[in-house]
């Protein structure tokens, strides 16, 4: 009889000292996890920034869209078609600022006045606050201390060449 109740305090110690290690290992194990969580997010995120840059780029490149001379807010308008509906959520696309920037010698605002192969930069921005705070899905912040995000891609401009044709006939 004294048998059994040896046995039976050794097996509530075991039950015991599982449970210590699980209650001391569990904490360091959620925010292990959250953070791989995190990380993955902002690369899913960062990715995305990067397609949505190329897809403003492939938009200003061509210089005019169905005979219409392509604007920055043309730029603007399919980066956010594109984040949209990549599945971010709207208070991070609507917050997102787009910047092409001339990097070519020539002056030129709007990426229909560019000559064929000068080069230009995308950047798409998600800044600070509740456009990026909408992108989280850890519910604990700070993790990986990132408050905002960017992607920029360099493309140069597939303009046809402006030639003028003299229409008259020689004699």
């Amino acid at each position: 009889m004294r048998r059994s109740v040896t046995q039976k305090h050794r097996r509530n110690s075991r039950r015991a000292v599982v449970a210590v290690e699980a209650a001391m290992v569990l904490p360091v194990l959620i925010v292990l996890l959250f953070g791989v969580w995190e990380v993955g997010r902002l690369v899913q995120v960062q990715q995305l920034l990067t397609n949505a840059a190329r897809e403003g780029a492939r938009a200003a490149a061509g210089g005019y869209i169905n005979g219409t001379p392509v604007s920055t807010t043309t730029v603007e308008n399919n980066v956010r078609t594109y984040l949209y509906a990549s599945g971010l959520p709207s208070t991070a696309v609507l917050g997102t600022q787009v910047n092409v920037t001339n990097l070519s010698g020539n002056s030129w605002t709007h990426p229909s006045d560019a000559l064929p192969l000068d080069a230009f930069r995308v950047t798409v921005t998600i800044p600070s606050g509740a456009p990026f705070d909408s992108l989280r899905w850890a519910l604990v912040n700070r993790i990986t201390g990132v408050t905002q995000m960017s992607a920029s891609v360099d493309w140069r401009s597939a303009t046809d060449s402006k030639i003028t044709v003299d229409t008259t006939i020689p004699l």
